[in-house]
């Protein structure tokens, strides 16, 4: 089955997104260069090809999202690539709300594996779908900002949180003690 791919700025860089008739394959997160992503997507997808139409609404959705109009994603994904239980993961940190955060604990427990923060954890890290399945909505118990290994790491997830509403101070965010968090208003002292 034939990839294609676009290449497009955002408000934080240059983002890509890869798929197939299924679906998206791939979202990259923002690079400081356009031919650097270039690089990474062709490298990865060796027989994609640039443009195409299938992609236009997943590009107009994160486009949307970085100027602050669109809270959810409905992009159908091509998740062949994932496994059954990192599958679950994802399908569980879709239904995370924008402007919130949430626990591994706290998915680990809604994927009905309580123990499993690493398994969580790793299916996180191996995310082929960031922002639609967004990952970056994920903390440590304490708040702290931890596991994003997206070009511009822990700075970005920040990014993105602050992006959303979330306040974001020194690398951690409130965390209630439900495991899950709440939005606090941005400027609000912990």
């Amino acid at each position: 089955m034939k990839s294609s791919y676009v290449v497009f700025r955002t408000k934080l860089g240059w983002m890509g997104i890869v798929g197939n008739e299924r679906g998206v394959q791939r979202v990259y997160l923002p690079e400081p260069s356009r031919e650097v992503l270039k690089e990474r997507i062709t490298g990865e997808f060796p027989d994609g090809r640039e443009g195409g139409p299938a992609l236009e609404g997943a590009q107009k959705a994160i486009l949307e999202y970085f100027e602050g109009h669109r809270k959810r994603f409905e992009i159908p994904l091509d998740l062949s690539s994932a496994t059954p239980f990192q599958q679950r993961v994802y399908r569980t940190m879709t239904g995370i709300p924008f402007g919130r955060v949430r626990t591994y604990r706290w998915l680990a427990e809604k994927v009905g594996n309580p123990k499993g923060l690493r398994a969580v954890g790793n299916a996180n890290g191996k995310n082929r779908w960031p922002l639609i399945v967004p990952c970056h909505r994920i903390v440590g118990s304490d708040g702290r900002l931890t596991g994003f290994s997206a070009p511009g790491g822990l700075a970005l997830k920040a990014e993105l949180l602050r992006l959303e509403g979330v306040a974001v101070e020194k690398g951690r965010t409130r965390v209630n003690a439900d495991s899950g968090a709440r939005r606090v208003p941005v400027g609000k002292a912990f």
